[in-house]
């Protein structure tokens, strides 16, 4: 893809919707997807809050890192939480929760090796 593309700061925001969208219908749905393995739900859980994440940090590229994990960080439990409330036919999980935690850890060290290798590569 062609980088002038991601430096669009629509085409950024545009994939963060689609993103934060498909994350929130998972949650939110009715049912609770198929489970293709034993706890291949908390596959599922890392994978799209590790998306979720590296896709609003592209969104926000001039935000805080002070502002921005803090809010990622209290979103992946809560969310969790709404979904027990919300749903009544979904309980709230605090592996769940943890599997959401697990996966903006995962995009945080992504971004912090990413960040350490463009610095080392600029010497």
């Amino acid at each position: 893809m062609n980088w002038i593309v991601w430096r669009s700061p629509w085409f950024r925001y545009c994939l963060f919707l689609l993103c934060a969208s498909a994350v929130a219908y998972g949650i939110f749905r009715p049912t609770p997807p198929p489970l293709f393995f034993h706890q291949s739900d908390k596959v599922g859980h890392v994978l799209a809050f590790v998306s979720l994440a590296l896709t609003a940090r592209l969104a926000v590229l001039r935000a805080r890192w002070f502002f921005f994990w803090p809010v990622l960080v209290a979103l992946a439990p809560l969310l969790e939480y709404l979904q027990g409330e919300w749903q009544p036919s979904r309980v709230y999980s605090i592996e769940d929760s943890y599997a959401n935690l697990l996966g903006v850890a995962i995009a945080l060290l992504l971004l912090l090796i990413l960040k350490a290798s463009v610095r080392y590569r600029n010497r």
